[in-house]
Formats: C-alpha cells, sequence, structure tokens
C-alpha cells in the first residue's frame, strides 16, 4: 500500500514538531537546574553550556551540508545532460526545456551554490565554537 505525500509530510511535521518541543522542555529544564539564583556557576558547568552550544550549532549546520551535496548533485545533472531540467529527474513532460550552454551556465551555477551552501554548513560549527571561547563560554 502507498502512502500518499501528504500523509508522509504531515508525519513528519508531527514528529519534527514533537522533537522540537521534548527539546525545548528538556534545555529549559537543564538550564533551570544549572541556574540556580544567587549561585555562581562552576567551571565544569560553563564547560557543559559550551559543550551544548557546540553540539546545537552542529545540528544546525550538518543538514546544510547534505542539502548543499543534493543541490550539487541536481547541478551535476544538469551539466551533464545538458538541459534544464535534467532528464530522470521527475518533471512534468510539458515542462519547457533549456538546452546547450544556457543549461550549462545553469548547472554549473547550481553547483557553485550547492558548494557554497555545503561550506556555509561546515563553516557554522567552527563559527559557534569561535563565539563561544570569545565570549568565554
Amino acid at each position: 500500500m502507498k502512502t500518499s505525500k501528504t500523509t508522509l509530510m504531515l508525519s513528519m511535521l508531527i514528529i519534527l514538531a514533537l522533537f522540537g518541543g521534548a527539546l525545548i522542555y528538556f534545555t529549559m529544564e537543564y538550564l533551570s537546574a544549572v541556574t540556580q539564583g544567587d549561585v555562581s556557576p562552576t567551571p565544569a558547568t560553563i564547560d557543559q553550556i559550551g559543550l551544548i552550544f557546540l553540539i546545537v550549532t552542529m545540528m544546525a549546520g550538518f543538514p546544510a551540508v547534505g542539502m548543499g551535496a543534493y543541490v550539487m548533485y541536481i547541478g551535476s545533472r544538469i551539466k551533464a545532460t545538458r538541459q534544464w531540467p535534467p532528464a530522470g529527474m521527475g518533471f512534468q513532460s510539458q515542462s519547457p526545456l533549456m538546452l546547450g550552454a544556457r543549461s550549462n551556465l545553469v548547472g554549473f551555477s547550481t553547483m557553485g551554490l550547492g558548494g557554497i551552501l555545503a561550506i556555509t554548513g561546515l563553516l557554522l560549527p567552527l563559527l559557534g565554537w569561535r563565539m563561544m571561547n570569545i565570549f568565554g563560554v
């Protein structure tokens, strides 16, 4: 039995919302347990908060690497087939084609944008680590 795309997308949205809500809840519980009013934070607590900050930036950045790789794949398909939309990518047959040098330019620019997205996803955790060191967390 095939599931429809709408049902799949709705279930993914609900699951992601539940995980996001659980992440926010547990983060707030952890932070309220760590910061107890007038008590100054210990170096171990500061290291834990810095590690959590680094993990969150890694979790935010690494999906961008996957998206960038996919966009680069689409760009390579455009360049290899020398047409937009590339053959075998599941576009409608009535969509207008772009052929030749113009599609090659689209392929190169798509690959470049995918590379920029992947590099940005890799640099986000490094930026988070640098900010963590600057602010002394």
